[in-house]
């Protein structure tokens, strides 16, 4: 029987509730047990994982108190645990992984207790960040820092990668994307055969999501629009149901396990998102904001609904060949996406099928958790050779930026 290997996730803010299914396809395996701390976490994160935990005897989870909470700040990069977050273990980790950027203060918190009280377990960090940008201090200090300590980062497109090699990390890393459980998110009844065309957005409703675009390029090709989320712009889509009543409906934020209904009900999901520069940690430092990835894009993939993207980030890597692409802002370029989905059923059904097929080939869950277990189980591996050797497991050199390579540029390109 293979060993099993035992993992503590760190994991803070609001958008933990993103990582339930990855915990558990975990937690479905019989070779992995889970230990899950988490902080600043909502109260739909914690029934989520109290549902793991109670059909799962592998996986276990502690929400501990917090300081500087993402609410208070506005950024994730400011929560910091109150408490050691290795008290919570019975029994010393083969490996501890970090959901969150080199650059936050719980990233730096954790490793700082793991090389104090196991120096020898291994740790990986996740990594999104697809634009390389300075950081005001202490955040480049605390990135410098996980860098040098880090044994494998995952980081989730081929931008990430790049972003990490050209700030500096030189270690090991594979590249390891979101995913969604595809025997939730599935193709399922669609409704009203004789409705209109229904284009749907799933999202918070603001600026760099492209609302205003959306709107406009409905209207002018005459099809209906399902909103799902809130946000800053709830009155502007308030107003244009007023304008085109019956043709637009807004819906709060819907239950996970809701929206591939709402999904399956859409002939087409768009995320028309735009660059910005946001202003959230503090107001005189500009960060310019990319999509990261675009998760709601492959949740409608997994049910077979054709997409339509900006080609803004990683949108467009994404999207790969399940979807049309335009340029961003370009309010004309995405009406003309819009038209030829409703006008072209062979094409839209040529792109559903290409989303089905690329869903179950690079983004289901139990598919990215055998690829991170892979590596879990090669850096504990390692350790345990170096530990019988009495081999250091970091070297403390300085660590130095290198210049980006021409094949590195080419990793970033979807």
């Amino acid at each position: 029987m293979e060993e099993k290997v035992h993992v503590m996730v760190t994991v803070v803010g609001a958008r933990t509730e993103h990582w339930i299914e990855l915990f558990a396809a975990l937690a479905n395996r019989p070779d992995v047990t889970v230990t899950v701390v988490a902080a600043d976490v909502s109260e739909l994160t914690r029934t989520e994982l109290d549902l793991v935990s109670s059909r799962s005897p592998r996986f276990r989870y502690h929400v501990v108190p917090h300081l500087l909470g993402e609410g208070r700040t506005g950024h994730m990069a400011s929560v910091l645990f109150r408490t050691d977050v290795s008290r919570f273990m019975e029994h010393r980790p083969d490996v501890v992984h970090i959901i969150g950027e080199a650059a936050y203060l719980s990233t730096w918190q954790v490793i700082r207790t793991c090389r104090r009280r196991w120096p020898g377990v291994p740790v990986s960090l996740y990594a999104a960040q697809n634009i390389v940008i300075g950081f005001p201090a202490p955040f480049p200090t605390i990135e410098r820092y996980s860098y040098r300590q880090v044994d494998h980062m995952f980081p989730i497109t081929p931008a990430a990668l790049y972003v990490l090699r050209v700030k500096g990390y030189a270690g090991n890393a594979s590249v390891v994307p979101l995913g969604v459980d595809p025997n939730l998110f599935r193709p399922g009844p669609t409704g009203d055969a004789g409705r209109r065309f229904t284009v749907g957005f799933v999202g918070r409703l603001e600026h760099h999501k492209g609302i205003a675009d959306l709107l406009r390029a409905a209207e002018s090709v005459d099809c209906d629009v399902a909103f799902i989320g809130e946000g800053a712009l709830r009155p502007l889509v308030e107003q244009a149901i007023e304008r085109r009543p019956g043709r637009i409906v807004l819906h709060s934020w819907a239950d996970h396990h809701d929206l591939p209904g709402h999904l399956n009900r859409m002939d087409a999901l768009a995320l028309p998102s735009i660059e910005v520069v946001q202003r959230n940690v503090l107001p005189w430092v500009g960060i310019p904001l990319r999509e990261q990835f675009g998760r709601v894009l492959v949740e409608a993939m997994a049910c077979g609904t054709p997409v339509v993207g900006s080609d803004v980030g990683e949108i467009p890597h994404v999207i790969g060949d399940a979807g049309l692409t335009f340029t961003a802002g370009d309010w004309v370029s995405l009406a003309n996406c819009l038209s030829r989905l409703r006008d072209d059923p062979e094409l839209a059904a040529r792109l559903s099928a290409n989303g089905l097929a690329r869903v179950h080939r690079l983004f289901s869950w139990e598919s990215i958790a055998d690829a991170m277990c892979d590596a879990w189980n090669g850096l504990r591996d390692a350790g345990d050779r170096r530990s019988a050797t009495g081999l250091p497991r970091h070297r403390r050199e300085p660590h130095r930026a290198p210049r980006a390579t021409a094949t590195q540029q080419l990793e970033a390109k979807p």
